[in-house]
């Protein structure tokens, strides 16, 4: 196997699910035979995952601005992806995220970083009183 063009850029979760959402319609649409059943099986699992995360409701936009948002900040890509693809919305979710976070951003910078978060990138979780609504949706299941 060879590979044609090595990793140019890291996708968040918003744009793989944008990529196999186009993908899967254009099978449909062209009524292509399915492909290998491992491959219909893991982009049919993938697309399940991925519409029971919060990304459906973020936008090519919010992604944007948050990111340029952000810039200033001195995050590095996987960093920036992992809050793209997490929506922290404390101060440990951050420091899980940020490598050597505390030697690097001081209180009142990651309190600023999570406040653009919240406005740029605003969870569907950010009214509940909590709970497990997300896993359950999730899973399929309150129970």
């Amino acid at each position: 196997m060879e590979v044609l063009d090595r990793q140019e850029a890291l996708l968040t979760n918003y744009e793989v699910l944008l990529v196999l959402d186009e993908e899967s319609a254009r099978h449909r649409q062209a009524q292509e035979a399915k492909g290998p059943e491992n491959v219909t099986t893991l982009v049919f699992e993938a697309l399940e995952y991925l519409k029971g995360t919060a990304c459906p409701s973020q936008s090519g936009k919010q992604i944007a601005a948050l990111k340029s948002q952000l810039a200033g900040m001195e995050l590095t890509k996987a960093e920036l992806l992992q809050i793209v693809n997490l929506r922290p919305k404390s101060l440990v979710e951050l420091h899980l995220i940020t490598e050597e976070c505390s030697d690097r951003f001081s209180g009142d910078a990651l309190e600023q970083m999570l406040g653009l978060i919240q406005r740029a990138l605003p969870r569907d979780d950010d009214d509940s009183g909590g709970g497990d609504e997300g896993a359950a949706r999730r899973t399929g299941s309150m129970y």
